[in-house]
């Protein structure tokens, strides 16, 4: 992601220089909605005083964009994602742009996903879209909107509250479930039931759950599995018993091997 802000820091504290450049702290200050992946592809290259040595002082230059090809990759960019509301907004912004909404008494989409309850198959079944229109960049912008009230209106049905309901309640069970499931983590599967990292990933996949190292805050997430589904395996597929049968007859080996003094 890009390490610049949304928005503008200080709209009348950053400047093109007579070259036709923008430094990077520049930028900074008047807010872009390109990635850092996307500004390197635009840097200017920076020559090193030394040739074939990068040293702290060549690090520290001033790193330069040309101001011009810097609004050109914004504008692709946003006419790419012309749809992106969030995207549209913050371009707007930038570059000084007043482009209409939609009425303060309508929802877009994205704004009924965004209160929670919301899904794309319930918004199909109980609303009734309206459509609203607008332009950016020379481009005709088109969406759907619903009604505040009607909206409101839905939520407060007896259908909707039941089918709402419904869904928290097989959602708690669900956790419930989890939570009461016996998990083994992946080290353990390896130390104590024989697997190794290839087995896991061929037969158990994905992990059923990932969580907070409780040990080092830092750490990667802990990967588990449900304990039935790691027996179900071992019991039914051929590869795990194949493979533990082969390390079976290996290890005797390891046992008898001269131990060092």
């Amino acid at each position: 992601m890009s390490d610049f802000p949304s928005r503008p820091m200080r709209p009348h504290r950053w400047h093109v220089r007579k070259s036709g450049h923008i430094t990077k702290s520049q930028l900074r200050h008047r807010g872009t909605i390109l990635t850092e992946g996307e500004l390197m592809v635009l840097e200017q290259e920076r020559e090193p005083k030394t040739p074939d040595i990068i040293t702290l002082d060549d690090l520290n230059q001033p790193r330069f964009f040309h101001f011009d090809s810097i609004l050109e990759v914004e504008r692709e960019k946003m006419l790419f994602n012309i749809h992106d509301q969030t995207l549209r907004k913050i371009y707007c912004e930038i570059h000084g742009i007043k482009m209409p909404s939609h009425p303060e008494t309508h929802f877009s989409r994205t704004q009924l996903l965004d209160r929670g309850h919301w899904t794309e198959e319930r918004i199909n079944a109980f609303l009734e879209p309206e459509s609203f229109s607008t332009s950016l960049l020379d481009v005709r912008i088109e969406y759907l909107i619903y009604a505040k009230t009607s909206v409101r209106k839905v939520e407060r049905s007896e259908e909707y509250k039941a089918l709402w309901q419904g869904e928290k309640e097989k959602r708690a069970a669900r956790r419930k479930e989890i939570r009461e499931k016996v998990k083994i983590t992946q080290s353990r599967l390896i130390s104590e039931r024989g697997w190794t990292k290839g087995l896991i990933e061929d037969l158990l996949g994905e992990p059923d759950l990932l969580v907070d190292n409780p040990h080092y805050k830092t750490a990667p997430q802990m990967r588990l599995y449900f304990l039935d589904r790691v027996e179900e395996i071992e019991k039914t597929s051929p590869i795990f018993a194949a493979r533990r049968k082969d390390r079976s007859i290996k290890s005797p080996l390891a046992s008898n091997r001269i131990p060092k003094l």
